[in-house]
């Protein structure tokens, strides 16, 4: 047995004895650390069965982050105004050769061709549609964001196609959108982890100098959400250049538009309906009814189609009571080629003009926004207008408008009179052009005419006038619409 003493222990005086001193307390540690201490049981009641919970999960990784919203650092601004600057310089790519038709400003075709059809793109890089489909996926975020490029122009069949995989172009129309993203200008203004919007310059427009556009975060990378040519279209939209341009004040009229007696087809139109005999034909009752029958169908017409543009009109005309007959001891021509037949005749009665004529029956009338004469003779020929235009340097002597309608119900004859016809000349009195051309020598614009309204009423007179529209292009002529298309600018220039 050893015993230890730890005062003695620093009296040892030599090198052995602290050697077997050190060994030995080493012996003793080790020998401690090998005991197991023996537990001693503890008697206890028994418990009771525990209730079990469900462990409630813990929130996910996305909910956590979510509560600390993502902050955007100033080179995440400054990557994405990079991303965007080379989606719009894409988008501008896309604009030319979808809307424009070129490419690297040049036209795909030098000129319109004589027949209008789809043509073969034939330069290589651009042949393949599904390689262009998959460079406009490389710029867009999805199919809907530039499937208005396949859906374009707003009238007639669209400008590019696909025929077994090639790219068609149908040149029926050349857009001349010269407007542009200052690329300089664009800078990320909002940015999200997915999203962003970026602000930017714009020049060559008539109205607005700058604007903004979004793009997002795809798994293939950052895409404009659509094209800056429909973001210019839709914001055009929303100026509300409809009424802020004054149609009376609109440059674009031409010289037969707001002028004479019938200026603009709104508000009350009162029309006087005079009843010819000449030499050869005359007027019994039930042929005058029969033709207020199809007056008033046109008449019906023209108030519903107004309406449709946000226009209220309303129609009145002299019933058979109230009307004009008349005897001119002559054969009326009934080609339209002596239109100033009832001038010369009204200018040896006590009215001295057709103009005198109107004064005469407007004078205890003039409630009225607009009026015009409706002369109706029973015989067959072609019905025409005459509108006032001030090209013509007598224009004053026809300020009163009026059309010559001839009445015919003989199917077989080609000018037959139907409501649609009284219509059509009704319409032809306020500003509205035939668009049929037949004396223009401008064949593209019959054939593109057939594309862009084939139902016009202007172009086609169907039995009647219901089976036909009014375009957008007549709604301008007739005061209906402030602006006009620039896709339809051709054809005021009449031929």
């Amino acid at each position: 047995m050893i015993i230890f003493d730890w005062k003695g222990i620093a009296l040892l005086k030599t090198a052995r004895e602290s050697i077997t001193i050190l060994i030995a307390c080493a012996i003793m540690l080790t020998c401690i650390s090998a005991c197991t201490i023996k537990e001693i049981p503890v008697i206890t009641a028994e418990p009771e069965s525990p209730v079990t919970e469900t462990p409630q999960p813990s929130a996910s990784f996305e909910e956590i982050v979510s509560e600390f919203p993502w902050t955007p650092l100033p080179e995440d601004y400054e990557n994405a105004t990079e991303q965007a600057i080379n989606l719009v310089l894409q988008d501008m790519w896309a604009i030319d050769f979808l809307i424009n038709l070129s490419i690297d400003g040049e036209y795909i075709f030098e000129d319109i061709p004589g027949d209008l059809w789809y043509t073969p793109v034939t330069v290589p890089e651009y042949t393949s549609f599904t390689n262009l489909l998959s460079r406009l996926d490389g710029v867009y975020t999805t199919n809907d964001s530039y499937s208005n490029f396949f859906r374009y122009p707003v009238f007639g069949d669209p400008q590019i196609d696909d025929f077994e995989g090639e790219v068609y172009v149908y040149p029926h129309y050349y857009s001349n959108f010269e407007t542009k993203i200052d690329a300089d200008t664009v800078k990320v203004t909002e940015l999200t982890e997915d999203r962003a919007v970026f602000s930017f310059d714009i020049y060559g427009h008539e109205y607005f100098s700058d604007g903004s556009m979004a793009m997002s975060l795809t798994a293939d990378g950052w895409r404009l959400d659509g094209s800056f040519f429909f973001y210019c279209l839709n914001r055009f939209d929303l100026l509300d250049i409809e009424s802020s341009t004054p149609w009376e004040l609109n440059p674009i009229l031409d010289t037969d538009q707001n002028i004479g007696s019938a200026k603009r087809l709104t508000g009350d139109c009162m029309f006087y309906n005079i009843f010819v005999d000449d030499k050869e034909s005359s007027w019994d009752s039930d042929s005058v009814a029969d033709l207020y029958t199809m007056q008033d169908n046109a008449l019906r017409y023209l108030e519903f189609q107004a309406a449709q543009f946000g226009h209220e009109l309303n129609c009145f005309a002299t019933g058979a009571d109230e009307a004009l007959y008349v005897y001119i001891d002559d054969i009326i021509p009934t080609d339209g080629s002596n239109s100033y037949e009832l001038d010369l005749y009204f200018m040896s009665t006590q009215y001295g003009s057709v103009n005198g004529l109107l004064k005469s029956l407007s004078e205890d009338n003039t409630d009225h926004d607009n009026y015009g004469l409706i002369f109706n003779v029973n015989k067959q020929g072609r019905s025409y207008a005459v509108p006032c235009n001030t090209v013509f340097d007598d224009h004053e002597l026809y300020d009163a408008e009026r059309a010559v309608i001839f009445y015919s119900t003989d199917i077989d004859y080609e000018y037959y009179l139907t409501g649609g016809t009284i219509a059509h000349e009704v319409l032809h009195l306020f500003g509205a052009i035939d668009l049929y051309y037949p004396n223009d020598g401008e064949d593209i614009r019959k054939q593109i005419i057939m594309q862009y309204f084939p139902f016009e009423l202007m172009h086609y007179v169907p039995y009647y006038a219901d089976d036909s529209t009014i375009s957008v292009f007549t709604a301008f002529r007739v005061g209906w619409r402030n602006t006009l298309p620039d896709q339809l600018m051709m054809f005021q220039a009449k031929g």
